[in-house]
């Protein structure tokens, strides 16, 4: 299991090491649509969040340790790290030797904003009867204009699937995550590429 971790974080630090390269290489107008897209995304995941520290989810989350998070290290995506290099901001430190990475005895390490999809967007069964039907709704209604965000990623960035990083790049064999998706395929980021309509 060791050998499993240590190659996970070194896999991990590549992945943030080759993205925030990537990433610094966009230019300004693309950056610039990227910081769109992630503010809205970002602001719903704060509004989610809201709901699940008013069902007293912090915690919940506390007293179970972390259940549902074992297989956090395939949870973080594009949109994540892209939250943090658009921030300007370090990621948090992973530890894989950890049910998930990112989960510490004070609970997540990563910012609401900032947090992977299937995080901010789950509810357990103790969660949701912490809430209001009202609540309940709202949640869910958010949860799916959130999707609908994430899938954009998808449908312009190569590594913007709905899985994990470490997925994400051991599919596209060395492509940058960032390579544009268009309709005839996939442009390579090295590539001259048109600017990403958002």
């Amino acid at each position: 299991m060791e050998e499993t971790s240590a190659k996970r974080l070194l896999r991990w630090q590549q992945i943030v090491g080759q993205l925030t390269q990537d990433y610094n290489s966009l230019s300004l107008a693309e950056k610039e649509q990227l910081t769109e897209l992630l503010s809205k995304i970002e602001r719903l995941q704060i509004r989610l969040d809201r709901l699940f520290r008013k069902a007293d989810g912090e915690q919940i989350c506390a007293d179970c340790e972390g259940a549902c998070c074992a297989k956090g290290h395939n949870h973080a995506g594009l949109v994540n790290l892209l939250s943090y290099l658009e921030q300007g901001v370090t990621p948090p430190a992973a530890d894989f030797t950890r049910t998930c990475p990112w989960l510490g005895p004070d609970g997540c390490h990563h910012q609401a904003k900032s947090r992977p999809y299937n995080c901010i967007t789950f509810l357990c069964d103790k969660l949701e009867v912490s809430l209001e039907k009202t609540d309940i709704d709202e949640f869910y209604r958010l949860e799916s204009d959130l999707r609908k965000l994430y899938f954009k990623f998808s449908d312009l960035y190569a590594g913007g699937g709905m899985s994990g990083l470490l997925l994400q790049a051991e599919r596209l064999n060395g492509m940058s995550l960032l390579s544009k998706k268009t309709a005839e395929g996939t442009i390579p980021r090295s590539s001259n590429q048109n600017e990403v309509e958002f």
